[in-house]
């Protein structure tokens, strides 16, 4: 990626995580002793060392925290670039930002209704993030992740799965000529590169492994019904005529459960999550208008039918 390009990337990046970089979303300093007398600010304490002052603008402080914090919400893009490779240009989208936050309260903006009514959006999303991550996502582990894993592959079996050859051409009689030639025994590969429709990538019209779904009906019922090296067709389809050789059948392995945690704990925070709703939804009581504010019209019943 041109480091030209970076900036301007960041910037429209950081703009789309604005709520999850907002001051509320920072963690708050731990609280000083209640004995302790509270330090001026020009005198405040020194930052820890594990997260230093990056950058000063005014009197307004950047921590290395909030840079990492800016770096976490970007998108999948920037995953591969380490944090120090962009570390200057994250820093400096801060800093901008900072200069127009202290702008925006110089010119009175923090008592503005419409920042307020914002902030108040913010504050509802950061509060709704802090309650799922601590009473949702704290309670999910791999035993809880490994049990869904389970759960689903016993909800679907491993399907059938077939790796096979083909040769496609337009006429019934061609693929007959062709299929005498293999049962005198030409190769099947090297008829398919002379003679497929599709032989461009000289492949020998090898498909690899695919399940039935992936196949159009009458390709799929005469492949999986086929004996492994066995030449079946021809076979018409909507592409044309074809020979199918079957080189194995096998059934699909499961992605292994290291390589789709991740999936899974999305998807069990989300049943967990709308789980949860459903439960603090029956303390609390809920009325859904229409678009325009009125109250909707209560559903009325249809009236049974007249007995026979």
């Amino acid at each position: 990626m041109s480091r030209l390009t970076i900036p301007c990337l960041l910037a429209v990046a950081l703009a789309a995580a604005l709520p999850a970089l907002a001051e509320e979303a920072r963690p708050a300093a731990p609280p000083a002793p209640a004995a302790a007398t509270p330090a001026p600010a020009a005198t405040a304490a020194t930052p820890a060392a594990d997260d230093p002052v990056v950058a000063k603008v005014g009197d307004e402080e950047i921590h290395r925290s909030e840079v990492a914090e800016a770096y976490k919400t970007l998108p999948e893009q920037f995953a591969q670039i380490p944090l120090d490779a962009i570390f200057s240009d994250l820093l400096n989208q801060l800093v901008d930002r900072k200069i127009i936050a202290l702008a925006a309260k110089k010119a009175g903006l923090e008592t503005d209704p419409e920042v307020a009514a914002k902030v108040e959006l913010l504050k509802e999303r950061i509060l709704e993030e802090v309650y799922v991550s601590r009473t949702i996502e704290a309670a999910i582990n791999d035993a809880t992740l490994k049990a869904k894993y389970d759960q689903i592959l016993a909800q679907n079996p491993p399907e059938e799965e077939v790796h096979a050859r083909h040769i496609l051409v337009e006429s019934e009689e061609e693929a007959k000529k062709l299929k005498a030639e293999l049962d005198k025994g030409a190769d099947f590969a090297e008829l398919a590169n002379k003679n497929s429709k599709d032989s461009r990538d000289g492949s020998g019209g090898d498909l690899g492994y695919f399940t039935r779904d992936r196949m159009v009906p009458e390709f799929a019922e005469a492949a999986f019904a086929a004996e492994k090296g066995k030449v079946v067709g021809p076979i018409k389809t909507q592409f044309g005529w074809h020979l199918i050789l079957v080189v194995d059948k096998r059934k699909a392995e499961p992605p292994p459960f290291d390589q789709v945690k991740a999936q899974l704990k999305d998807m069990v925070t989300q049943e967990l999550t709308t789980a949860k709703i459903e439960e603090l939804k029956k303390g609390i009581p809920v009325q859904i208008m229409n678009a325009d504010g009125s109250t909707p019209r209560p559903q009325i019943a249809p009236a049974p039918a007249p007995a026979q």
